[in-house]
């Protein structure tokens, strides 16, 4: 039987894994507060945090940021204006109007803004344009959810996906 035609008989049929021998390269770290971690973050974390966000967002013309709850986008996004300024960083969730959603996915895009603060509401099928940093702040719930947020920075020619983790 050629490998092309399909089986006349399920149970004949064999499933054939592949490697292509591709492997993508990431620039990834872990980047854990200077205070110890506990249950709870405290005031001394958030602001080590904050501050380590805002060198990056200085580094970076693009910065996606991940966190797991709509509260912590508008939180972070609030945070982050009241340290950079105005009009620096969105919040970006599903609580927001598509019409919102859409100003700050054009707004990254064409680098009017630095930063999105974003739920998984940014997590599929949304051109936000070159990303060049990727941050999760939290769990991103699973390995996987990780690697394809990572995954959304560096796409252009030669650039490796580069992401921050920030447990708390």
């Amino acid at each position: 039987m050629s490998s092309g035609s399909q089986c006349a008989d399920r149970l004949e049929c064999s499933t054939h894994l592949v490697d292509a021998g591709r492997r993508q390269p990431l620039d990834v770290a872990v980047e854990v507060p200077q205070e110890t971690l506990s249950a709870v973050a405290s005031r001394t974390a958030w602001d080590d945090l904050y501050a380590r966000l805002e060198a990056y967002l200085g580094e970076h013309r693009t910065t996606l940021i991940f966190v797991p709850s709509r509260r912590l986008a508008e939180r972070i996004a609030h945070d982050l204006e009241q340290r950079l300024g105005e009009g620096v960083v969105a919040a970006h969730h599903g609580s927001l109007s598509r019409t919102s959603r859409m100003k700050a996915e054009e707004r990254l895009k064409l680098g009017e803004i630095r930063a999105v603060v974003a739920t998984a509401s940014l997590e599929l099928g949304i051109d936000v344009g070159a990303v060049e940093l990727v941050c999760q702040i939290g769990s991103p719930r699973g390995f996987a959810v990780g690697l394809q947020r990572i995954g959304r920075a560096g796409h252009w020619r030669g650039a490796i996906p580069k992401g921050r983790l920030f447990p708390l």
